[in-house]
């Protein structure tokens, strides 16, 4: 609706939009005094939003702002802080490579254990290492250390293997890689169990008496860490050139993303690092993946990682073998860096069909027979486990309850993926009911699985009750809470490149969402490709117009067709290039 200056002043304030199953709008805490927000916005000389940005992540001085916007990439080990085992472990690796023994890295399919598995090889390898590598098959073996990889691995030459992202848990693998004369080093990141493997040594921050102080490091950044220390300690060797570890931070910046980790702290300096090398990256597939999905590589967001170029990697591994996003990484030149993202859109097109139907046929199980269940448990024996993890995380956005997919094959073992909501923690849920499992792990938030099929309605009916006690007085609202309130006039090109500072986003680190109340609809909103909005907003009684686009809201277009303001608005300002026009959109999460 076009609403004159005018009309707009004689409104009353508009009741708010309310539509079944929309989440309810949290308004953000009340503002620091006048004062306060004016002084610190003095300091860094910024405009106002900014300093209630830094206000509401603790940041109250010139100097605390200074050491946010611009964290150290990679602050040294402290000895007394150092991961426990890595002079072990850097001690033993010099040993393997003075005595010429072949060492080979065992990834895992994720993009964090891909992309370390990466890094450490080529680091390896340009110090001089007899380096191979290896990565498990989805369905050939399964993750991590199995068997089938160490078993091939003895066949070529290998006396040792370092495990990346996985591993912790491998008793019994462990145990039979010592049975067929291979050593192991273990790096991992996971929640460490009561009985530790039996490797040559551990590292990981989670195990039992480890001092390093970021407890949430990815898989890939331990890796990092264990490369960094050993190229260190051979430096100055005679015949060992001085590898920079720095220059892999690219490659950590992408497996830290991908595994959502905490980004704060030291893993906002070497994520950030490692994003700002990605402009002139030294690696050839991951200069090749970047053009190819066509972010700007010299301005790239954690947005433009998550939703451009990690479903291109995760792809090949979801469908069977991630090699060929690890070959990526370690191409000679670009003819062959596009043959291997050649492969991996392909991958992608049958990923995104697998994931379309699979996602249909749960959602109809659910509808039959699940609706009045707490925790939702589905499986079938026609999906593919591939990507039984987006299924699952799509019955979590619809339902809001805590999720399991599985996928049983023809032996009657099933494959299984969790998502969840606030309050019901996976990895607990798991811990108390391990023994229906062949195999599991994970996080809070997510995690995998291999059960008997046998067992499966065993496991329903546990998941079913924790939930319905967890949840006893009802589920968790659905709820959006605004970061601080914002006038759509400071909403600049200016405001954005400040907001850029903020980056990268993630847990403990999100993209802020910024509340603006009363505000005016201008012009006639549209549906966009079915089920989105699209708008344009201005504040009460004029000033510039803004774009809003809000994806999945389309359900919501009849209501805003009958009115001329909003109550509140809920969204996160970011450019929008189209045909060459360079234009701010408010990327709305939240409408009342």
């Amino acid at each position: 609706m076009i609403v004159s200056p005018e009309h707009a002043a004689a409104s009353e304030t508009p009741a708010p939009l309310a539509f079944e199953g929309a989440p309810r709008i949290v308004p953000p805490p009340p503002r620091e005094s006048d004062e306060i927000r004016r002084a610190l916005a003095a300091d860094i000389n910024g405009p106002l939003f900014v300093a209630d940005l830094l206000l509401a992540r603790g940041i109250r001085t010139k100097e605390d702002a200074r050491a946010f916007f611009l964290p150290e990439a990679a602050p040294a080990m402290d000895g007394a802080q150092a991961l426990l085992g890595i002079e072990r472990a850097v001690d033993l690796l010099g040993g393997v490579r003075a005595r010429g023994e072949r060492v080979a890295v065992h990834g895992d399919y994720d993009v964090d254990g891909v992309t370390g598995a990466a890094l450490l090889y080529l680091g390896l390898r340009d110090l001089g290492f007899d380096a191979d590598w290896i990565l498990p098959n989805r369905f050939d073996g399964g993750y991590g250390l199995t068997p089938r990889t160490l078993d091939q691995l003895k066949e070529r030459g290998a006396q040792w293997v370092i495990s990346v992202d996985t591993g912790v848990s491998a008793v019994e693998e462990v145990e039979y890689a010592r049975s067929i004369g291979l050593k192991v080093i273990i790096t991992d990141h996971h929640q460490a169990p009561p009985v530790l493997p039996s490797a040559e040594v551990i590292l990981n921050p989670n195990q039992p008496g480890c001092p390093y102080p970021n407890k949430g490091l990815s898989g890939c950044g331990v890796a990092w860490r264990l490369l960094e220390a050993l190229s260190e300690s051979l430096r100055g060797t005679p015949g060992v050139p001085f590898v920079d570890a720095a220059k892999h931070l690219d490659l950590l910046a992408l497996g830290s993303l991908a595994d959502n980790v905490p980004l704060h702290g030291e893993n906002r300096g070497l994520v950030r690092a490692g994003l700002r090398r990605m402009a002139a990256s030294q690696n050839v597939g991951l200069r090749v993946l970047l053009e190819r999905t066509g972010v700007d590589a010299a301005a790239l967001t954690s947005t433009d990682i998550l939703f451009k170029v990690t479903p291109l990697l995760n792809a090949t591994g979801r469908l069977g073998s991630p090699e060929t996003s690890l070959k990526l990484f370690l191409s000679a030149d670009e003819r062959e860096a596009h043959r291997h993202v050649d492969k991996m859109e392909a991958a992608n097109v049958k990923r995104r069909t697998l994931d379309q139907g699979n996602t249909l046929e749960a959602l109809a199980m659910v509808e039959e027979r699940l609706r009045d269940d707490a925790c939702l448990v589905v499986h079938s024996e026609a999906w593919h486990e591939g990507v039984i993890g987006i299924v699952a995380a799509r019955l979590v956005d619809k339902y809001r309850r805590p999720s399991f997919v599985l996928s049983v094959d023809e032996r009657g073992v099933a494959k299984g993926s969790g998502r969840t909501v606030r309050g019901f923690n996976l990895h607990e849920a798991l811990a108390a009911h391990a023994h229906l499992f062949e195999k599991w792990g994970g996080h809070a938030f997510a995690c995998g699985f291999s059960i008997r099929a046998e067992n499966i309605p065993a496991f329903r009916e546990a998941m079913v009750a924790r939930a319905a006690a967890i949840f006893a007085d009802g589920p968790p609202p659905h709820e959006v809470a605004a970061t601080v309130d914002v006038d759509l006039r400071e909403i600049t090109g200016d405001g954005l490149l400040w907001l850029r500072r903020f980056e990268p986003f993630g847990p403990r680190n999100e993209a802020p969402l910024f509340h603006a109340a009363d505000v005016e609809l201008y012009g006639v909103p549209r549906l966009v490709g079915e089920k989105h909005l699209k708008f344009s907003v201005r504040a009460p009684g004029g000033g510039q117009t803004l774009d809003a686009i809000a994806f999945n809201l389309g359900h919501m277009l009849d209501g805003l067709e009958q009115r001329d303001r909003l109550k509140r608005l809920v969204f996160h300002p970011e450019w929008n290039v189209f045909r060459g026009q360079k234009r701010i959109q408010l990327r709305v999460v939240a409408i009342e």
